[in-house]
């Protein structure tokens, strides 16, 4: 169905009415309406005047005009008239627009409509439900705030390139700096950084809910860690000096002379715990006890430990005598393989 209002459609109307005004079937008849049809219905309105193509091809007469009388059931044709309806489009049918024509509404069946404001701006707009997108220039935005979305979950875009900022609302905005890091800020500060090598972070990272997600793990663990603070389980606070002095303390040093010994004395001190022995690429473990070192003096105490002669592994001794309290430790390879000069450490642990 049409719905005539501009000019040229005015004169349409003008030139129908006038075959029809002086059929008195007409009379006490109000808001006529033209409708254009293939053919006439079973049954029509008496309120619409039919346009109906005719098929006897005479230029001057391309539509028969009828109307619908309710007291005979039937139609009364009432003339006929010539209609150029090139720049003129009907929304019942599936039509190409071609050429230049202006609209001051495209209505798509009732229910969407595209219109341009008095503004410039161009409206897709869902009738009545005030949602819709408006396009104006080089900007693409909804027509109320968290009414439409781009694409659905199970209806998806494939890839989205930009070249500006994710501005979220409420100051949260993901954007790239000028190192090409892809930065999160909130309320204008920037509060995690994402870059090629390293990532940063300027806010205190805690997890949402406790005691449930793990840092790294057994198949991908984080490479080192630089704590400066403490370390806690939620009641236990430590520092991570005082972690390292609970672990390791270096205890002694030294060279081998060209006999392959080497020896230190350990004064007023019973040198019991957990050791380690690195020499070279060599390195082992031992444990002394305070009932071997106290019974020093009577046996020495001998700990085998690998050393390394000409790529080989080869047995070495540490020895440790005690007189009174003074304690002797020896590290020898034995068979005076080691040359002079070669250095070793010795490590105490705090783990026992």
């Amino acid at each position: 169905m049409l719905s005539f209002g501009n000019k040229e459609f005015r004169n349409l109307q003008e030139q129908v009415l006038q075959n029809a005004r002086d059929i008195a079937t007409l009379k006490g008849r109000e808001n006529l309406q033209i409708v254009i049809v293939e053919e006439l219905p079973e049954v029509g309105n008496p309120n619409y005047i039919y346009l109906v193509p005719n098929e006897s091809e005479e230029e001057a007469n391309v539509y028969n005009e009828y109307i619908w009388l309710d007291d005979e059931e039937t139609y009364e044709k009432i003339g006929g008239v010539s209609i150029d309806l090139t720049n003129y489009v009907t929304l019942d049918t599936d039509q190409t627009i071609t050429g230049e024509k202006t609209f001051s509404a495209i209505y798509i069946d009732t229910q969407w409509k595209i219109y341009q404001s008095s503004t410039g701006i161009i409206y897709l707009e869902n009738v009545g439900q005030n949602a819709g997108l408006k396009f104006e220039r080089d900007k693409l935005f909804p027509q109320a705030t968290a009414y439409t979305s781009l694409g659905t979950s199970s209806n998806r875009f494939k890839n989205a390139y930009f070249s500006g900022n994710i501005d979220f609302g409420d100051n949260a905005i993901i954007k790239k700096d000028s190192s090409n890091r892809v930065v999160i800020q909130f309320g204008g500060t920037d509060i995690i950084k994402v870059g090629s090598t390293s990532s940063y972070v300027k806010a205190s990272w805690v997890p949402e809910d406790n005691n449930t997600h793990d840092l790294g793990s057994s198949s991908y663990c984080w490479k080192d860690a630089y704590i400066v603070g403490n370390i806690s389980d939620g009641v236990n606070s430590v520092t991570v000096a005082n972690i390292a002095s609970k672990v390791t303390s270096s205890y002694a040093s030294g060279t081998f002379d060209s006999n392959g010994e080497s020896s230190f004395v350990i004064a007023d001190e019973t040198p019991t715990g957990l050791f380690v022995f690195t020499y070279g690429n060599c390195q082992c473990m031992f444990q002394l006890t305070e009932t071997m070192v106290q019974n020093a003096d009577v046996t020495p105490i001998r700990v085998a430990i690998p050393m390394i002669y000409n790529s080989d592994t080869v047995n070495g001794w540490l020895e440790i005598s005690r007189s009174v309290y003074s304690y002797t430790v020896t590290i020898t390879d034995g068979t005076n393989h080691v040359d002079s000069g070669y250095a070793w450490t010795l490590t105490k642990t705090n783990l026992l």
